[in-house]
């Protein structure tokens, strides 16, 4: 069974939202659920702390056009002071 790892920004309940297969499910995966993105995991909320990592993943990262835009919105966000939840459903 394939997840898919889910962005949203919290603490707003919206449709809208960032979904990510691999490889960037993985990276987050690695870095933050100690995984390669095949286990799932509960909700964590990224942060301003978190935002140097995300920055090292869009420069580093080779990703299609719809995975670019939407890493750089979530580090927008966060820039902006917004934080944002990430899970993975199936």
């Amino acid at each position: 069974m394939s997840s898919t790892l889910v962005m949203r920004i919290t603490p707003k309940p919206t449709k809208n939202g960032w979904h990510f297969k691999q490889p960037i499910k993985g990276m987050f995966a690695r870095r933050f659920y100690d995984h390669d993105g095949s286990l799932g995991g509960g909700v964590f909320t990224l942060t301003s702390d978190h935002l140097d990592w995300i920055d090292g993943v869009i420069a580093a990262g080779r990703f299609d056009d719809k995975d670019a835009k939407d890493l750089e919105a979530i580090a927008k966000a966060i820039r902006n002071g917004e934080t944002v939840d990430m899970w993975f459903e199936a």
